[in-house]
């Protein structure tokens, strides 16, 4: 930890200058002051006016001079009442005359919000004065815990009194800031009626709708900005730049309107050839060799060859399993070229005939499906084989210790080739069943422009889960209108296939709204711009359906309902060139999987992980140990009971923020390999409702 006596000691005026600066800003890890109390106070005063310039933050009269003015001290009481816990006017400055204290209600759900992090306080209003509150709210550390000049004037602390009164404020001063406190900051106050401003969502809640506006808390990003500048720092971060930054809040103007969130967009690119047959026979590449002769595979293959042997058994047990996971999934990869061509040859997607002497693959793609395990023995040679044509992988092959090990995973892999699958029927054949029963719809290669990357002010990447559902629930309620009551179809689930994702940087402009000259007639001005990144995705989407009849007797209505709206950006079906059979139904799980396993492989799904985080640092600790984890914004914790309120889209509202959870990025062979009932038991997410947040966990 830093300490101001060492920022005191630089020699260098300007690197002084520079460091106490930074050391006082709320984003800086907080400096210890102990036996620096009064040069603090200095600094934190000097830093809190801004004419005339200040040639030096200790300066002992500039300081004085600030405290003694009675000016200065009321500038800080009015300010008092505009001290917040959550941040009313972030994004949109435009909100007025409000501000929010309170704590997230208690919960026993696990997920990351403001609950595990100590509370602390910022401040947005009129941007002309809002340095005047640097010397009452930025935080130092004094005699080991975090604190601020706030909460000694609260607590009227006698040590730091007589500091203040040395330093220049006056016993009326400080009586007054002391009222200002005990009359303006109580322990929680909620607006009475929601701005016009602030963003409102809507989920079916107790056979109803609620309204809930997210609202951004500020020690969250706070602790965000923090950990951006540590050194050794293992989460990614991006900066949004956020214009008018004074008039969105002190930490926000700190910074310059330059604030760090988590970056973990899903990291997937479209590599599309025109088909694969006549790819194939063009490189007569039928295997991706570079699954087995890349860097991450040789390090699996050390570790199974005994290489950083762990001390214990129960340690070698576990990293073992994982590493012969890896090595599955690295061979599954290897072949999944074969696999991709077999699958579009069975279902006559591609005709084109493969012409190759290679005696491994007329047998892989048109031998039955019983006889691929027969391909073993050449299989097993084969990839010897590439990992001999690899100087780096070289050492691998034929290694005694791998022998055995390698086998048994192709082995594993042919016999989950070899299991039968049968073709599915789109809309099926099956006897009507009058009573309720289980259905999937299948939407493929959905495109999205323009969504919101920016799922939760803490996060860019993946669309949030509470936008997705919302699109799978305006979905529901658009074809249940449609029908007029002939059924009605329950959306309970749903499962989430990227293909494609395209994140962009941009910001948008706000609605003309404020007149150029006053008491004449004039042109609108837009007054602010907000900062925002978007994001185009292409996508798959099964949803899982419980109805009285079928769907598929309602083709055409399921096209015509489906919303044009995906996570506040423009969704359309796909291009001519794939929209064949872009929606279909299934009565069955069997023929769902049957049509979902053969999906590219340079796609990913987004499936629920059992590991959920409570802070950021265990974020960084899990996200470290498993590289196909992203953080996900996954639902809202209330920090009141909802309530009446006026302005509310629903009969009940209630501010809540934002919670982050983790999801997996399965890739598709993976989903293949595990099977049919792995994959519906563990790839859904749903909407739950409990009695301090709305969540989409797994289903």
């Amino acid at each position: 930890m830093t300490k101001l006596s060492e920022l005191i000691a630089i020699e260098n005026l300007t690197d002084r200058q520079a460091a106490l600066k930074k050391a006082f800003m709320p984003y800086s890890d907080l400096v210890e002051v102990d036996g620096n109390e009064r040069d603090a106070l200095r600094v934190l005063v000097n830093l809190s006016l801004t004419k005339p310039e200040c040639k030096n933050w200790l300066d002992k009269e500039r300081a004085k001079q600030y405290l003694s003015n009675p000016e200065n001290i009321s500038i800080g009481c009015d300010e008092v009442k505009w001290m917040h816990t959550h941040n009313l006017k972030f994004p949109d400055c435009r909100v007025a005359k409000q501000r929010l204290l309170a704590e997230p209600l208690i919960c026993d759900e696990s997920f990351i919000s403001s609950t595990s992090v100590m509370s602390s306080l910022g401040w947005s209003h009129n941007s002309a004065v809002y340095k005047h509150t640097i010397w009452l709210l930025n935080e130092f550390m004094w005699q080991g815990n975090p604190t601020n000049i706030l909460c000694f004037i609260a607590q009227q602390d006698e040590f730091w009194l007589k500091v203040l009164k040395s330093c220049g404020l006056k016993v009326a001063a400080f009586k007054a800031l002391k009222n200002a406190i005990e009359k303006d900051l109580p322990t929680s106050t909620l607006p009475n009626r929601v701005d016009p401003f602030s963003k409102q969502v809507r989920f079916p809640w107790n056979n109803d709708y609620l309204s809930i506006t997210p609202v951004v808390s500020h020690v969250m990003q706070v602790e965000l900005e923090r950990m951006s500048r540590q050194s050794g720092r293992t989460l990614k971060f991006t900066t949004m730049y956020f214009p008018n930054s004074p008039s969105i809040g002190n930490l926000c103007g700190s910074l310059g309107g330059n604030m760090k969130v988590l970056h973990y967009p899903i990291e997937v690119q479209a590599s599309k050839k025109r088909t694969f047959s006549s790819s194939k026979n063009q490189t007569q590449c039928f295997f991706d060799d570079y699954q087995l002769t890349n860097a991450k595979f040789c390090k699996v293959l050390s570790h199974l060859c005994g290489a950083e042997a762990l001390k214990t058994r129960k340690q070698r047990k576990h990293v073992r399993q994982y590493q012969l996971r890896i090595a599955r999934k690295q061979i599954g990869l290897w072949l999944l070229p074969l696999i991709e061509l077999r699958d579009h040859i069975d279902s006559e997607l591609d005709s084109h005939i493969i012409d190759s002497d290679d005696p491994i693959i007329d047998p892989f793609l048109y031998g039955t499906e019983s006889k691929l395990s027969e391909l073993l023995i050449l299989l097993n040679q084969r990839l010897h084989q590439t990992l001999q044509n690899n100087r780096y992988s070289s050492r691998y092959a034929y290694h005694p210790e791998l022998l055995s090990v390698l086998k048994i995973q192709l082995k594993w892999i042919l016999e989950q080739l070899s299991s039968p699958q049968a073709a599915p029927n789109d809309y099926g054949d099956h006897k009507v069943n009058h009573d309720e029963q289980e259905q999937y719809i299948h939407l493929s290669s959905l495109r999205v422009e323009d969504a919101n990357a920016m799922s939760c002010p803490y996060l860019c990447g993946a669309p949030s889960l509470t936008s997705i559902w919302g699109f799978v629930h305006n979905y529901q309620r658009q074809l249940n209108q449609s029908l007029d009551g002939a059924a009605t179809f329950e959306f309970e689930s749903f499962a989430v296939f990227i293909r494609n994702e395209n994140i962009n940087m941009t910001a948008k402009l706000t609605e003309p709204s404020v007149l150029a000259a006053k008491r004449t007639l004039s042109h609108a001005k837009r007054p602010t711009i907000i900062a925002t990144n978007l994001v185009d995705i292409e996508f798959d989407m099964v949803i899982k359906v419980r109805s009285v009849g079928r769907l598929s007797d309602y083709g055409r209505q399921l096209k015509t309902s489906l919303p044009t709206i995906f996570s506040g950006g423009a969704l359309f079906q796909p291009r001519l060139d794939s929209a064949d059979n872009w929606l279909c139904c299934y009565q069955k799980q069997s023929d769902v999987f049957y049509r979902i396993k053969s999906l590219p492989a340079y796609g990913v799904w987004l499936v629920p992980s059992d590991l959920q985080p409570t802070r950021f640092s265990e974020l960084a600790s899990i996200l470290a140990q498993d590289d196909s984890l992203i953080p996900i914004s996954n639902g809202y914790h209330f920090l009141e009971q909802p309530t009446l309120r006026s302005n509310s889209l629903t009969s009940l509202h209630a501010y809540a923020e934002n919670t982050l959870g983790v999801a997996k990025r399965l890739n598709p062979i993976d989903v293949r390999f595990s099977a049919k009932d792995h994959f519906f038991k563990q790839a859904f997410w749903t909407q739950h409702n409990y009695s301090a947040s709305i969540l989409i966990p797994k289903a």
